[in-house]
């Protein structure tokens, strides 16, 4: 037995080195969880002929009946032998559905498209990542780049389909072949940014089952991808790109970013300044000021007690990204479809940098000034500085990181002064103390975290109007 199982050791690394597809055995019972998964998707099909209250009715029957019913026939919630198969997924399935119909209840064509992310993205992913995947994600080992590509694709193709369909049922004029072509090219064009937001949102350890944030993601980032305003000039490109080498240089000189990190930085401004403006870069750049401040404030008390910012505060690549992936990838739907310096793209950029100030400023003088930390929602003390633990001063310093820079949002015209800056800085804060109760998962990460936070209130405000934007 030890000689052939010395051969089966070299054939794995030869297979390996290969590159050649490797196929491995699906868990029992996961093939037919996958396939139930992927056909409720099919029930979006309904939407056209029904209303938002009475969409919302069947999602809240058919989480009834995933909680109550399904258990007594099958005698389980569809669990697989794949580990850490369970209820979960199954109960929160409506649940996301139920979301979606209420945060686009204006636009079910959205809703629809989430759906689709859910259903087809998820199911095509856990079938070929298990069954195929061999080369891990860089930033979560448990994951693989075929499953990512499976999620990016199926979730694209079924959720631009189930939005055409929508379309086309609802039009009459829409359901010519060549208009139904026409309109699931346009979905899956307008779709593709966010679809690898969604990717990104499954593969990421954010302390969410993976079930919750893609489907979601995928329909906000879109429809905030574009305005109506008009096009960046020649010359403010070029303007745009001498004032982010000259921010990289300074940079790279003073040494408070790592060099991923200022690469990283550079291709974020410049985005934003290409799909918002200099008002828009302006806002950034404060935000990244703002947050090196508070990191070097204290930095030596807080590295004596071991929760100060790792390599001497000098932030890479990982962190920049963790939290400015989300504008990064709002300002890119703008490019790609075309409108730029809209005024929705505008509000949703106030609101992303308005989370992540509130977080780093939360984060940061709450280990060095916070006298207690609690864990919510038990409120039980911990130390400062613990993962996922409030003090008063770090929800003060949130607090006061939204309303600055959300006053500068204003100040800048980025924002109307009002109601809806309001809105953005209680969503901001909430995005932080919900960020906050990520941490207790036990798969939660930093960096996903960080990812969450800034989507979190874009996802509540896009609620609030009903998806009606």
């Amino acid at each position: 037995m030890t000689p052939m199982r010395g051969v089966e050791q070299q054939e794995s690394v030869a297979y390996q080195r290969s590159g050649a597809p490797r196929s491995q055995r699906l868990p029992a019972g996961e093939l037919g969880r996958k396939a139930v998964h992927a056909g409720m998707g099919l029930f979006a099909l309904l939407l056209p002929w029904l209303t938002s209250f009475q969409a919302a009715l069947c999602a809240v029957a058919a989480f009834l009946f995933n909680w109550q019913i399904l258990p007594r026939i099958l005698g389980h919630r569809f669990r697989t032998a794949r580990q850490g198969s369970g209820d979960a997924g199954v109960l929160l399935y409506p649940v996301v559905v139920l979301v979606l119909i209420l945060s686009f209840r204006h636009r079910l064509e959205l809703a629809a498209f989430g759906w689709g992310v859910l259903a087809f993205g998820d199911a095509l992913a856990g079938v070929v990542g298990q069954r195929w995947g061999r080369r891990p994600l860089p930033w979560n080992q448990e994951k693989t780049w075929e499953g990512f590509a499976a999620f990016v694709v199926g979730g694209l193709v079924g959720a631009a389909s189930l939005a055409a369909w929508y379309g086309a049922v609802r039009d009459e004029a829409a359901r010519d072949p060549a208009a139904v072509v026409s309109s699931l090219a346009f979905w899956c064009a307008w779709g593709l940014v966010p679809c690898l937001l969604a990717g990104l949102l499954e593969s990421l350890p954010h302390g969410l089952d993976d079930n919750v944030l893609p489907p979601l993601a995928a329909p906000v980032l879109g429809v905030l991808g574009g305005g109506e305003v008009g096009w960046v000039s020649e010359g403010d490109l070029w303007l745009g790109l001498l004032v982010n080498c000259l921010c990289a240089l300074v940079a790279l000189g003073s040494k408070v970013l790592q060099p991923s990190g200022v690469a990283a930085a550079w291709v974020l401004g410049v985005a934003t300044w290409s799909a918002v403006g200099w008002r828009g870069f302006l806002l950034l750049l404060a935000f990244l000021l703002a947050g090196l401040a508070v990191t070097f404030v204290g930095f030596s008390t807080k590295k004596a007690r071991g929760v100060a910012e790792p390599r001497q505060g000098r932030r890479g690549a990982t962190q920049v990204l963790a939290k400015g992936g989300v504008l990064l990838l709002l300002a890119l739907q703008g490019l790609a479809m075309g409108s730029w310096q809209g005024a929705v793209v505008q509000w949703a950029v106030v609101a992303t940098l308005a989370a992540a100030w509130a977080d780093t400023w939360a984060s940061e003088l709450g280990k060095l000034w916070g006298r207690k930390a609690y864990l919510l929602p038990a409120l039980r003390v911990v130390p400062p500085g613990t993962a996922g633990g409030v003090s008063a001063v770090g929800l003060g310093a949130a607090l006061l990181g939204a309303l600055l820079a959300t006053a500068l949002g204003v100040a800048l015209g980025l924002v109307t002064l009002g109601w809806w800056a309001g809105a953005v800085v209680v969503a901001a804060f909430a995005a932080t103390v919900a960020e906050s109760l990520l941490a207790l998962g036990p798969a939660a990460g930093h960096a996903g975290r960080n990812v969450a936070v800034t989507l979190f209130p874009l996802i509540l405000l896009v609620a609030a109007v009903g998806g009606a934007l």
